[in-house]
C-alpha cells in the first residue's frame, strides 16, 4: 500500500485546524468567563463569524458589491441569532431542519434581492 505525501499532509492540515479551532473556541469560552461575559453571546459571535468562509466560498463572484455585503452581514447576523435561540430553546432534533430551511431563505433572498445564486461550492 502506497500513501502519497499530499495524503498524509492534508491529514495534518485537518489534524491542525481542527486543534486550532478546539484551541480558539475554548479560549473564546474560557475569556468569556474570565469577563463575565454571557456564553449566548460567544455562541452569537463564533456562529456569525462561521458564515463568513461559507458566503465566499458559495458567492464568490458577487463579494464585490457593497450592498450586497452588508446583505451577507445581515445574514450572517440572522443566523448567528437564529443559532443562539436554537441552542437557548429549541431541543436538538429540530436543529437540522430549521437551518435548513434558515439557509434556504437566506439563498432564495439573495436570488430575489441581487439574482444571485449561490455556487455549489457551499
Amino acid at each position: 500500500m502506497k500513501i502519497s505525501i499530499t495524503g498524509i499532509r492534508d491529514g495534518l492540515i485537518v489534524v491542525a485546524l481542527a486543534i486550532f479551532m478546539s484551541l480558539s473556541l475554548l479560549a473564546a469560552f474560557w475569556l468569556a468567563d474570565e469577563y463575565h461575559v454571557k456564553y449566548v453571546w460567544v455562541c452569537f459571535a463564533w456562529n456569525s463569524i462561521l458564515m463568513i468562509p461559507l458566503f465566499v466560498r458559495g458567492f464568490r463572484g458577487h463579494i464585490k458589491r457593497p450592498s450586497f455585503i452588508a446583505f451577507l452581514a445581515g445574514l450572517a447576523v440572522t443566523h448567528g441569532l437564529i443559532m443562539v435561540s436554537l441552542i437557548s430553546w429549541v431541543p436538538l432534533l429540530y436543529w437540522f431542519p430549521l437551518i435548513a430551511v434558515e439557509l434556504s431563505a437566506g439563498a432564495w433572498a439573495a436570488y430575489r434581492l441581487f439574482g444571485v445564486i449561490p455556487s455549489g461550492d457551499i
